[in-house]
């Protein structure tokens, strides 16, 4: 009877030192899943400081280039207002005046490449103008022209400029290819801009550019 009662209490004892093991193990395990817990969130802390500094960077560094940028924008918006300005007043003045005076005007930027035309044959395409006029025109000014060609703006090659709504001109292809002279308004106008752009501003502007 002693001997089973011994036994009883021996079961007890293993019983709760295995109970306190337990305790002792769970009590563990939820101190390293807190710790866990805790590294995660710092982890994500860290993570989030760190992309809020990059685009708190990133937002700076975006503010002094758009701060040094706007100078540069203002001056080409001024540019910008400027020749359109220059164009519109260009292209006013010479619709104002009459065709024949226009094509007068194109054919004297021929005398620039006298070396070439007073050495080739060329073929002259007209566009803009009425075609007889601006032939007769071409002849009185005695260049070499072999044949005459009436042709679409879109078939010059010439590129539009803003401001100017006046599309016409002579093209002249050399025979041998080498060289094309362009007697156009597009080709006056951006030598015009080119030279004058800022004499006629001031005038424009009364007399100061803008700031």
């Amino acid at each position: 009877m002693e001997e089973i009662r011994s036994t009883d209490i021996l079961d007890k004892e293993i019983q709760e030192d295995a109970r306190k093991k337990a305790e002792k193990i769970l009590k563990d395990s939820d101190e390293q899943c807190q710790k866990i817990l805790r590294q995660v969130d710092e982890r994500l802390n860290d993570a989030k400081e760190e992309r809020r500094k990059y685009y708190s960077k990133k937002a700076e560094q975006y503010k002094k280039d758009l701060a040094s940028s706007l100078p540069l924008e203002k001056s080409r918006f001024l540019v910008s207002s400027i020749s359109s300005s220059v164009a519109s007043a260009i292209n006013d003045y010479l619709k104002n005046i009459e065709q024949n005076k226009r094509l007068d005007l194109l054919l004297s930027m021929a005398d620039k490449f006298k070396s070439f035309t007073d050495t080739k044959n060329f073929k002259a395409k007209i566009y803009g103008f009425d075609f007889d006029s601006a032939k007769n025109k071409i002849e009185q000014k005695k260049l070499k022209i072999n044949s005459f060609e009436k042709i679409d703006f879109v078939k010059s090659g010439e590129t539009a400029i803003e401001g100017i709504d006046l599309h016409e001109g002579i093209i002249l292809d050399s025979d041998d290819k080498s060289v094309k002279i362009r007697l156009t308004i597009e080709e006056l106008v951006t030598e015009i801009l080119d030279k004058y752009r800022n004499e006629l501003a001031v005038t424009l502007f009364g007399g100061r550019l803008p700031e």
